[in-house]
């Protein structure tokens, strides 16, 4: 009996959504990092289901490559292309589609620009209706493994990753400022600025 053999691929759903300010001060520039971070990797509407998500990557791949790529697929009712894996928290999900296919089913989630908004989120959809694309967004696949097994792994290694560079964001911002604190007390003492003053900027300081 032949095997039908897979490939699984690993996405993230970014919302680069560029900010209109065109001059950012020095002092304001590693919390602008801090915040563009957070909101590219910011979370999913839960109206985008795995079935969504599948009959979105389907239809996109029926549209630039025709009865040919949905036939490369398995078809239209085959479940050629499947949503393993999603979460709207961390916008990652694992697509599983067929081994001589992952090419096609990767250049339509290149193409792909929109998902449901999180406004929708308290809305219920009736049956048969389709929630609205209306929210930009960025598919961009980061692995593609023959397994699920690497997939998750790499899911876990790449959440712990962002989670230890967000903190080391903070920290840095939180040293700067003590540090910043310090040099400003070192330079009134130097010219001979009152202690109690300098108290009470140090509280302001933390606030």
């Amino acid at each position: 009996m032949v095997r039908v053999k897979h490939r699984y691929l690993l996405v993230d759903i970014l919302y680069p959504e560029p900010f209109s300010s065109s001059s950012i001060s020095a002092s304001a520039t590693k919390s602008r990092a801090q915040e563009n971070q957070l909101r590219i990797h910011s979370p999913t509407s839960d109206a985008l289901t795995p079935s969504l998500l599948a009959k979105m990557v389907r239809d996109e791949v029926a549209e630039m490559f025709g009865d040919w790529g949905v036939g490369r697929l398995g078809g239209v009712g085959a479940g050629g292309v499947s949503v393993k894996y999603l979460s709207p928290a961390t916008s990652t999900a694992i697509i599983r589609c067929p081994r001589a296919s992952y090419r096609l089913v990767w250049t339509a989630l290149t193409f792909m620009s929109r998902v449901p908004d999180l406004k929708d989120n308290g809305r219920t959809l009736k049956r048969g209706e389709q929630a609205t694309l209306t929210r930009p967004c960025v598919f961009r696949v980061v692995r593609v493994s023959g397994t699920i097994r690497k997939a998750e792994e790499e899911v876990v290694r790449r959440a712990r990753r962002e989670i230890v560079r967000l903190r080391g964001m903070v920290e840095v911002d939180i040293l700067s400022g003590l540090v910043g604190g310090l040099e400003k007390i070192e330079r009134r003492q130097d010219s001979g600025v009152d202690d109690n003053y300098m108290d009470v900027d140090v509280d302001s300081e933390g606030d």
